[in-house]
């Protein structure tokens, strides 16, 4: 583990990871991880928010370059049927995202305000697998849908918040390091040590030229990279010199 992830940190983190790569299959999406990363992680944050409390404190858990959300207002808890507009009234003042925290009751394909979709099995249904994560905020709306079949059912909680990224961290070799496309400087910005939960459980880095390999030139070119077997890299603590792991990238 690198230093400045305590004990108490690691467990929390490492559930957020292990719940992030059983949904990855499902929903390409938010976190941007391309498919032929395998179950690379890219961590936006753990969010433990007060739910229901108007303007509330959240308590973040986060790796460098993740994300910071705040709860700006009350939460609101729904139980749909198909697809049904959750309104919201007026955002407060510094409100860029809708915090959303999902789970489906039936299997269905549910699909999301950004476009994002969730395709739930029947397992999954019977496991209430949860997925948490945030929707940007266009100006003047003050409602969120969410699409999905006759007979589909699922719950949501949402709410107004503040969303901010923080930076990444740097070794003492120079090397950044953090959470995938999470800092300043960019949606598609990459560290070079990139968060990851190894086969072992515990949670490095990763070096970002590793994971991503060579870029395809054509497309035939990367529909045969994307076949091709899982291969395994080392993962570091940190310093990007102390090997704690392996991970598996590909399929």
């Amino acid at each position: 583990m690198s230093v400045e992830i305590n004990e108490d940190f690691a467990a929390a983190l490492r559930e957020m990871l292990i719940e992030h790569a059983q949904t990855r299959n499902r929903r390409p999406r938010l976190l941007r991880w391309p498919q032929t990363l395998g179950l690379k992680i890219a961590l936006v944050g753990v969010v433990l928010a007060v739910g229901g409390s108007a303007a509330a404190a959240t308590v973040v858990l986060s790796l460098p370059g993740g994300t910071v959300v705040t709860q700006l207002a009350p939460a609101i808890t729904i139980a749909g049927n198909g697809t049904e507009t959750i309104s919201l009234g007026a955002p407060p003042q510094g409100t860029n995202v809708i915090s959303l925290t999902f789970s489906c009751l039936t299997p269905g394909n549910f699909v999301f305000a950004d476009g994002s979709r969730e395709d739930c099995s029947q397992t999954d249904a019977q496991q209430s697998t949860v997925l948490s994560e945030t929707l940007p905020l266009a100006v003047g709306q003050s409602s969120t849908v969410i699409t999905a079949g006759p007979g589909e059912r699922w719950r949501a909680t949402v709410f107004y918040a503040s969303a901010t990224r923080t930076a990444y961290k740097t070794n003492a070799s120079g090397q950044t390091y953090g959470s995938d496309g999470g800092a300043p400087g960019g949606p598609l910005d990459e560290p070079d040590l990139v968060a990851v939960q190894a086969t072992n459980g515990k949670v490095g880095y990763a070096y970002a030229a590793q994971l991503n390999g060579p870029t395809p030139t054509n497309p035939d070119q990367a529909v045969t990279e994307n076949s091709q077997p899982a291969r395994t890299i080392p993962v570091y603590e940190s310093d990007g010199k102390t090997q704690i792991g392996a991970f598996k990238v590909g399929n």
